[in-house]
């Protein structure tokens, strides 16, 4: 049970209240990714062994960031950060979106084997996703540079929506002339170098935050 006590911890220290069951749905997903990245290489082989801290753990550090009911997860892969994020927050909806096949193939059948209702998963590529109702947050794990993810997040977005982009630390924050960027550095337990979060909003958005 190393999983469930690093995970646990883990949480806790990120915030993240979980329950018994959500841990043991984590410990489980956690397995289903062992199994199939043998055949379907969806992480590197290399993160095997750091697999808690450097893809559970590290997608669950968005979780306190989370606003609204509606999640888009850009470029999901593997679904990380949605499928974490989705065991989380059970009262959220979430909507993975990428553009590989099999790595969907792969989230459906988690979703299934998990018994995770608030998730749909779509192959699709990101840039050209379209949704007839806006999302409130939308997430996104390195898979593009933050001024293209804007582009499409944005038109994606509520009002007063946020994007939460996991990013390295050189990124810069000039994104749109619309809208207000800034990234914040975090310590994932088990991952020695701090990460980082971009937070972006619309400019109006933020204005009405701060007043």
């Amino acid at each position: 049970m190393t999983d469930a006590r690093e995970l646990s911890a883990g949480a806790n220290a990120l915030g993240v209240e979980l329950d018994d069951a959500q841990i043991a749905r984590l410990v489980a997903f956690a397995q289903l990714l062992r199994q199939w990245n043998a055949a379907f290489n969806l992480i590197s082989r290399q993160d095997i062994r750091r697999l808690v801290s450097r893809h559970l753990l590290d997608s669950l550090s968005l979780a306190p960031r989370l606003r609204g009911g509606r999640v888009l997860d850009l470029g999901t892969g593997a679904g990380l950060p949605g499928l974490p994020l989705a065991i989380a927050r059970p009262s959220l909806q979430f909507t993975l979106v990428d553009r590989g096949e099999r790595r969907i193939r792969f989230v459906r059948q988690a979703c299934m084997e998990l018994g995770l209702s608030n998730v749909d998963a779509i192959a699709a590529d990101f840039a050209s996703f379209r949704a007839t109702t806006p999302f409130d947050t939308v997430v996104s794990r390195a898979v593009a540079k933050p001024a293209s993810l804007w582009r499409v997040a944005g038109s994606l977005l509520a009002a007063d929506g946020v994007v939460l982009l996991q990013v390295g630390a050189a990124e810069g924050t000039d994104i749109d002339v619309d809208a207000h960027a800034h990234t914040e550095s975090i310590r994932i337990p088990g991952i020695e170098q701090p990460q980082h979060i971009m937070t972006i909003r619309r400019a109006r958005a933020r204005e009405q935050v701060e007043r």
